[in-house]
């Protein structure tokens, strides 16, 4: 009994450690796809804020230019529609909670699941096995001298 004590201790740490590792990770992903958006808008307001600049200092080089004054305004409106910028704080948090707790929940009960489909698979291999051995290792008696062998 001690023993099934241990593991259920063991697995227990394990599947804490796999529901910090997954929390971890996820929030990361997310908080990487986050700081990407909003380096991607503050890029392409920074190239328009330069094109309005030459525009005022320069009309002649901005007329010029116009498709790529074209294309900087197509790349700003991407950025600005991006989800993540577009999504307001309070719901980004809550978010990140929610992926966190789902994340969290997922990792504890993967570890869980490894551990009880494991045993049982052992259990069942150990099992298999016994039947096998018990099978092979059954010999049979010597026939009695005067008993026919029947095929």
């Amino acid at each position: 009994m001690r023993q099934k004590g241990r593991l259920r201790g063991i697995t227990f740490f394990l599947a804490i450690c796999a529901s910090v590792f997954s929390v971890s990770f996820c929030v990361l992903l997310m908080a990487g796809e986050y700081q990407s958006a909003r380096y991607n808008l503050e890029i392409h307001n920074r190239e328009f804020q330069g094109w309005a600049a030459c525009q005022q200092t320069k009309p002649t080089y901005f007329k010029a230019n116009a498709e790529a004054v074209s294309s900087c305004l197509k790349n700003l409106d991407e950025a600005r529609g991006n989800f993540w910028v577009k999504l307001p704080k309070a719901q980004l948090a809550g978010l990140f909670v929610l992926a966190g707790l789902g994340s969290a929940t997922g990792g504890y009960v993967a570890i869980w699941l490894v551990v009880w489909f494991g045993g049982l698979g052992i259990y069942r291999f150990i099992r298999w096995l016994a039947l096998c051995f018990r099978r092979h290792s059954k010999r049979k008696e010597p026939l009695a001298l005067g008993e026919k062998i029947l095929h």
